[in-house]
């Protein structure tokens, strides 16, 4: 008979978990993403059709991997390509990103300066690590992915730099260059999740004099970490920048991380990289290799022979930012039409990612916050979306994030009928008329 496990362990188990793990973990707090997701998978269980607007993944019935690069891993699988790869990924790899950033970016770095991982993750988290300590002052801003975790996770005194709808919900320049004073480590991301705006090319070239200004007097540097996963994943016309292409003097203090986990619709591949400095990446590198978060080796020999393949990635990311843009585009026109016969919505024009920033302005209007709308949307109109608390924004101005990565063409009219439908019971049709 096996031995009942259970039986052996305490009955508190909050108690149990407070008294074993260190503070910063026993306060670290859960994604609200994933809170979300499971209020939405109960509803979809009990019967009632949602379109769900949450995940920033992508749905391979809706957004399967390129052939060229699902092929290649296969064949690479088969070829025994799946020991352990270096720790800071494959030679082919890291010089195929290298020719990449130089061909489509006009920037030129030696593979020296790649450090592969897996996913984007791994390099945002060993960024942190490699350069604030407990108390060291951090800045990003608001609205942002993940930043207030991995602040609380390394002890630092994080400060937000708060942005508004006005400036595409990213910084001034003023505000950076005020902002970074002191500190260790600023992040920024571009495309932005989780508002699927682009920044302005100026702004992010005086942001990179900024930094440059701020440490040229400075013993310990102000780092740049620089979130470009969604680079390639832009609107027509809106043309992504780097800011080491803006402002080369600014190579020295810039981190910048990548995947193809958006740009190639491959999440689960879990290929990332960091490009930074050559005297940086051996450290990076060290702290990959320790906690084994290195990609896999097909996987790797996969993407290096796909990023070589300049017609298939044209190829490709016209398609992919086409079936992005096509439901982006949908969901835009109908909340502004919308918008247009006064109901209390907006939603700004997409210019980058796989998302779309709406605005429900009913604070004050039947609700006190964005949880009460957010619950009301999944309830009444079948549409689940994010409010911008899960990006660490406290205010309560009626903002989500709408993510296109989940669902088909087919079920934004539904999502927009639904939404219509719950603001006419709630206001009236009369709203509607105008």
């Amino acid at each position: 008979m096996p031995t009942d496990v259970l039986a052996h362990l305490p009955t508190d188990g909050a108690a149990a978990m407070r008294a074993a793990c260190t503070p910063t973990i026993t306060e670290m707090k859960g994604s609200l993403i994933l809170q979300i997701a499971g209020d939405v998978r109960r509803l979809v269980e009990s019967g009632r059709q949602v379109v769900d607007l949450t995940v920033g993944d992508f749905r391979p019935k809706h957004f399967p991997l390129p052939a060229g690069l699902e092929n290649r891993v296969v064949d690479a699988i088969r070829a025994g390509e799946t020991n352990y790869p270096p720790a800071d990924g494959l030679p082919a790899l890291r010089t195929a990103i290298t020719r990449l950033y130089e061909r489509e970016l006009g920037i030129k770095y030696s593979p020296d300066s790649v450090c592969v991982c897996s996913g984007a993750r791994p390099p945002i988290y060993a960024t942190w690590a490699l350069f604030v300590r407990p108390g060291d002052r951090t800045v990003s801003c608001l609205p942002g992915w993940n930043n207030g975790y991995y602040a609380q996770l390394f002890g630092a005194d994080h400060q937000w730099i708060r942005t508004t709808a006005e400036t595409n919900f990213f910084p001034t320049v003023e505000q950076v260059r005020e902002g970074i004073r002191g500190a260790r480590l600023f992040s920024l991301n571009s495309p932005l999740n989780p508002t699927g705006t682009v920044i302005d090319p100026e702004v992010l070239r005086g942001i990179a004099q900024a930094i440059v200004e701020e440490n040229k007097n400075r013993e310990e540097p102000c780092m740049w970490m620089f979130d470009q996963v969604y680079w390639k994943l832009t609107a027509p016309g809106v043309v992504h920048q780097n800011p080491v292409a803006l402002v080369p003097e600014v190579a020295p203090y810039v981190v910048q991380v990548d995947a193809i986990s958006k740009w190639v619709a491959a999440t689960g591949l879990r290929v990332g990289w960091a490009v930074l400095p050559p005297y940086l990446q051996d450290r990076m590198k060290a702290l990959i290799g320790h906690i084994g978060a290195w990609a896999p080796r097909a996987e790797q020999v996969a993407t290096a022979q796909f990023l070589e393949d300049g017609p298939a990635m044209a190829a490709w990311s016209d398609s992919l930012n086409g079936a992005v843009g096509r439901r982006l585009d949908a969901l835009h026109a109908g909340i502004s039409a919308l918008q247009a016969r006064g109901y209390p919505v907006r939603a700004i024009s997409p210019q980058g990612a796989i998302y779309l920033s709406l605005q429900v302005d009913l604070v004050g209007r039947g609700f006190s916050s964005n949880e009460q709308i957010r619950k009301w949307l999944l309830e009444e109109a079948g549409v689940a979306v994010v409010p911008f608390q899960a990006f660490d924004l406290p205010e309560e101005n009626g903002w989500f994030r709408m993510s296109v990565g989940a669902i088909s063409e087919a079920e934004v009219p539904v999502a927009l009928r639904g939404l219509e439908g719950a603001l006419e019971r709630r206001l009236g049709t009369s709203v509607g008329s105008r």
